[in-house]
């Protein structure tokens, strides 16, 4: 399979999401440079899938609008790919035909849909499990299958909304600098949400915090970090003052928002 992708530039204008009287989201705009890989970490509840499944299409904004490589669109586009916390498998299907699947509902002939999901297999380590079933595989495995199925469809964007959090942490290490490859290879812009501020820095090229709710965009960190990643870079002292100021910004909007709740209460 060749790639042809040059990775898409997502830009978030003014969005607001509300549910009811609850304010998720509050004004928010992001730049997603095209072929960046960009975490998004905040305290719990402020909004960072809601904004993740404005993107992918699968929820409208009360207000504002995204737009890609600057054309609006609403709804979910085909190139855009999302992988969720639960690895999202088809337990009746072998692991080929999960790498498949997308490309069947897309009209793709058999020989051809099943040429690129061999490929895909072959980039995230899975061809010797071609013909096995998500029961017979690890978690981590099961996960590789999703990012496989989604990496089948050649996305321009990837959104990872805590793809890793249900892992070890050995696995979600290895799995996230496999997917940062297969991101950078095929020039793919990324959107990760995690609760892991290590794991933001080590894979990312800016970390996006997002403030307690009503979530809005709180600042932007550059990880300015060797292209070539590893886990031994987190032991740098960049990675350990990157670490620290992300960690307090996060803490700071935590101990607001329990403030607010105990002051409401």
């Amino acid at each position: 399979m060749t790639d042809t992708n040059t990775g898409t530039e997502v830009e978030v204008h003014g969005v607001d999401r509300h549910f009811g009287e609850v304010r998720a989201l509050a004004t928010t705009n992001l730049t997603l440079t095209a072929s960046s890989f960009t975490a998004l970490v905040g305290p719990s509840g402020c909004g960072k899938s809601t904004l993740l499944d404005i993107i992918g299409g699968l929820q409208t904004p009360s207000s504002g609008h995204v737009t890609f490589n600057g054309a609006k669109q609403s709804g979910p586009r085909r190139q855009t790919g999302i992988v969720f916390q639960e690895a999202a498998v088809l337990p009746w299907r072998t692991v080929l035909d999960n790498a498949a699947f997308a490309l069947e509902t897309q009209g793709v002939p058999k020989r051809e849909r099943q040429r690129i999901a061999e490929d895909t297999l072959r980039r995230v380590g899975l061809s010797h499990f071609a013909d096995a079933y998500p029961h017979q595989l690890s978690g981590g495995m099961r996960q590789r299958t999703a990012i496989a199925r989604v990496l089948s469809t050649q996305p321009d964007l990837i959104l990872a909304d805590e793809p890793f959090g249900a892992l070890d942490e050995q696995t979600r290490t290895v799995l996230g600098l496999e997917l940062l490859k297969v991101a950078r290879d095929s020039k793919t812009t990324v959107l990760f949400v995690t609760h892991s501020i290590s794991e933001a820095v080590l894979l990312s090229d800016r970390v996006l915090v997002m403030s307690a709710r009503p979530g809005t965009i709180l600042d932007d960190f550059q990880v300015d970090l060797p292209a070539e990643r590893s886990p031994d870079l987190l032991g740098s002292p960049e990675a350990a003052r990157l670490i620290e100021l992300v960690w307090q910004k996060i803490r700071g909007e935590a101990e607001r928002a329990m403030a607010e709740q105990a002051v409401r209460t």
